[in-house]
C-alpha cells in the first residue's frame, strides 16, 4: 500500500508535447467518484461488453473484488472473482476473444521486491443490465502464475496485445524499466517463467516521480499509453511492430493534470480519448476521474 506526497510533483516538469495526428484536449474534471468502496483506485479499464462503462478495484488491502462504474464516476456495482486474493492488485486489462472479452486483472505489486512469482488472473468479462444486482461474484477464474528470470520486481503496469494476445509488463521502480513478455498461450496450470525483453528508456530514475503506474493499449491495437505519476506517454505502432519495438522509439508527452497519488490510466473503448484515476490521498483528497478528449 502506497502513499506519495504531492510535493514531489515539482521535481519534473510537465510540459507538453504533441503529434498533430494525435492531440488531446486538457483534462475534463468528470468528478468524485460516487462509489466510497473506491479508495485506492490502481487500475483503469474500459469494458468491451458494456458500452459506456469502466473497470476499476483498489489495490492491497481490498478483497478480491473489482468495480463497474460509467464514464462520469458513477455506479456501486461490485464484482468478486470467485477463488482469487488480492495480494497488491495494481493494474487491469481487457482482450477481445472470438467467444467474447476477457478481463485481466495483475497480482503484480511488490513494494519489497520479495514475493517468488506474481499473478494475473484471467475472467470473462460479464454483461451488466440494470438487474444486474449491486454485489456479484465471477466464475471460470484463471490464474496466470509467473516468475521473473532476474529476480522479484514491483510492477503495477502490463500491457496486452489485442491481436497476438501476448502480454507485456513493465517494472516500476528500475531506474531504466525492464519489460517482459509473457507470450500468449499462457498457462494457467504452470509457473511461468517471464521473458526478459529490453530495457526502456523513457521515464528513466528512481525517484517516486518516475515510476510507472499503469498503461494501457486501444482497441484498435494502434496505440499505446503509459503513465508514471507526473507524466504520459503516448507511442501509435508502426505497421507490423511489436510493441516492444514500438517501446524503444521516443514517445510523444500527452497532457496530463496531475492528481493526488494518480495512477490508472485508459484509452475509452471507442478511442476517442483518455481516462485517469486517483487514489484518496493521504490528507483525504476524494478519489476523481478525469478524460481527455481527442482533438
Amino acid at each position: 500500500m502506497k502513499k506519495y506526497l504531492l510535493f514531489l510533483i515539482p521535481l519534473l516538469s510537465c510540459q507538453k508535447v504533441v503529434s498533430p495526428s494525435d492531440s488531446f484536449n486538457d483534462a475534463q474534471d468528470l468528478g468524485i467518484i460516487e462509489n466510497v468502496q473506491i479508495k485506492e483506485a490502481s487500475g483503469i479499464v474500459a469494458s468491451y461488453q458494456n458500452k459506456g462503462l469502466l473497470w476499476t478495484h483498489n489495490d492491497s488491502g481490498d478483497s478480491n473484488r473489482i468495480f463497474s462504474i460509467d464514464t462520469k464516476g458513477k455506479g456501486t456495482r461490485e464484482f468478486y472473482l470467485e477463488g482469487a486474493t488480492n495480494r497488491d492488485w495494481e493494474a487491469i486489462a481487457i482482450a477481445k476473444f472470438t467467444e467474447g472479452s476477457y478481463l485481466y486483472i495483475g497480482e503484480i505489486g511488490d513494494n519489497n521486491a520479495e514475493y517468488a512469482t506474481s499473478a494475473i488472473y484471467r475472467v470473462p468479462e460479464p454483461t451488466i443490465t440494470s438487474t444486474t444486482p449491486q454485489s456479484n461474484t465471477l466464475k471460470n477464474v484463471q490464474k496466470i502464475t509467473y516468475k521473473y528470470p532476474d529476480g522479484a520486481r514491483d510492477v503495477e503496469c502490463f500491457l496486452i496485445d489485442q491481436v497476438s494476445k501476448d502480454i507485456y509488463i513493465i517494472s516500476k521502480r528500475d531506474n531504466l524499466k525492464r519489460l517482459y513478455r509473457l507470450p500468449y498461450p499462457q498457462s494457467y496450470t504452470s509457473t511461468i517463467t517471464a521473458e526478459f525483453v529490453q530495457e526502456l528508456a523513457f521515464s528513466t530514475g528512481t525517484a517516486t516521480p518516475l515510476f510507472i503506474t499503469d498503461g494501457n493499449i486501444s482497441a484498435d491495437n494502434q496505440e499505446i499509453i503509459i503513465k508514471n505519476y507526473l507524466q504520459i506517454f503516448h507511442w501509435r505502432r508502426n505497421t507490423n511492430e511489436s510493441i516492444a519495438e514500438a517501446l524503444k522509439r521516443t514517445p510523444i508527452m500527452l497532457p496530463y493534470t496531475a492528481e493526488a497519488q494518480g495512477e490508472g490510466i485508459c484509452f475509452g473503448e471507442d478511442g476517442a480519448g483518455y481516462y485517469t484515476i486517483s487514489e484518496e490521498s493521504s490528507n483525504k483528497i476524494p478519489v476523481k476521474l478525469h478524460y481527455y478528449q481527442r482533438k
